[in-house]
């Protein structure tokens, strides 16, 4: 949910949910505080309303920014040594999506532990996007450059650059932004597995094997390719 461009989620609202299986509902840590200060949390807070009024038997998973996330990162390093963004300077507690599947295949076995429940998940450790950027470098065996660019500078970037549509371009700075809120990491992924989340370098291995595939479909995350519209600051 959180991470789907306008097209894309109604695409995936476009199919009925099956009343007889339990609902997951992924969405984004602060959609119910900073929804007001964040157009993208709004969004992914109206998302998430209109899933729990449809299914009774549901929970909630408010995620940290995923591993997922670093894909598109990854392919400006590869690309480019150098990665334009807005990202708040927040530290941020990077979670991996195969921790979110795993927890949901525990919930979707324990009704008692749905109910309506609405659950914060992250990573086990905090870092900066600029140290992120470093560690994903480091593991690509190159070296990039963060540069910090003011949000409007980025959305005319990825229209001019890119191509992008405005429509999608103005939803990568708030998307960022919100990755870049610091958020305090969770115990609910251990007390829930078992185990610890998976460590850093496991989010940064998979962001960094990612770009030996085809890159990947614009989206709300960071820009796959980024002209340099200004020099910008390192964070």
């Amino acid at each position: 949910m959180a991470s789907l461009t306008p097209t894309a989620h109604a695409e995936a609202c476009r199919y009925p949910l099956a009343p007889s299986l339990p609902l997951i509902i992924i969405s984004a840590l602060g959609a119910d505080t900073a929804a007001e200060s964040n157009p993208y949390l709004a969004e992914v807070a109206r998302a998430e309303s209109t899933a729990a009024q449809a299914h009774a038997d549901h929970c909630v998973l408010r995620c940290a920014p995923m591993d997922v996330d670093l894909a598109q990162v990854a392919r400006q390093i590869e690309d480019f040594s150098t990665v334009y963004g807005c990202f708040s300077g927040g530290r941020v507690p990077w979670l991996a999506v195969e921790d979110v599947l795993d927890l949901a295949a525990v919930l979707a076995t324990e009704p008692a532990r749905r109910a309506g429940r609405v659950y914060e998940i992250t990573g086990h450790e905090s870092v900066t996007v600029a140290t992120t950027v470093d560690r994903l470098a480091s593991a690509l065996g190159s070296r990039a450059d963060y540069h910090v660019l003011e949000p409007a500078q980025l959305v005319d970037a990825l229209c001019v650059s890119v191509g992008w549509s405005l429509d999608v371009a103005l939803r990568v700075p708030h998307h960022q932004q919100w990755i870049g809120i610091e958020h305090p990491t969770s115990p609910l992924v251990e007390q829930a597995l078992g185990r610890p989340p998976r460590l850093l370098e496991a989010c940064i291995a998979h962001a960094a094997a990612s770009v030996a595939g085809p890159a990947p479909e614009p989206g709300p995350g960071t820009a796959d390719k980024l002209a340099a519209p200004t020099k910008g600051t390192r964070s």
